[in-house]
């Protein structure tokens, strides 16, 4: 929000409310977080780590490997998705935070 321009107050109270618990981008590490008026001016410090252009597909036993995916459009299948959450740390595939990720892949 522009707070120079906010003419609701309450707004304030309620984004110190979900920083207070941890909601929305608050609840994420702080090295994840980007307020919104830092992502409109394309000043945040989360850019995504570089996708590999080596494959990314499964190794010879069958398993995964942790190779740079960072989004659920980069992901196979919800398998892939889980491991990447669970293996890889790579959070943002879980915007819930429900524990299952890129949900669009369940269906």
């Amino acid at each position: 929000m522009y707070r120079q321009f906010a003419r609701d107050r309450s707004l304030l109270t309620l984004e110190a409310e979900a920083r207070a618990a941890q909601r929305g981008l608050w609840g994420l590490p702080e090295t994840e977080r980007c307020p919104p008026w830092d992502w409109r001016r394309g000043t945040c410090n989360t850019a995504p780590a570089p996708v590999s252009s080596a494959p990314t597909a499964t190794t010879a036993s069958g398993g995964f490997t942790c190779a740079g995916k960072r989004y659920c459009r980069e992901m196979t299948s919800y398998e892939e998705a889980k491991f990447y959450l669970t293996q890889c740390g790579v959070r943002s595939l879980d915007g819930n935070h429900d524990g299952v990720p890129c949900e669009t892949l369940c269906r």
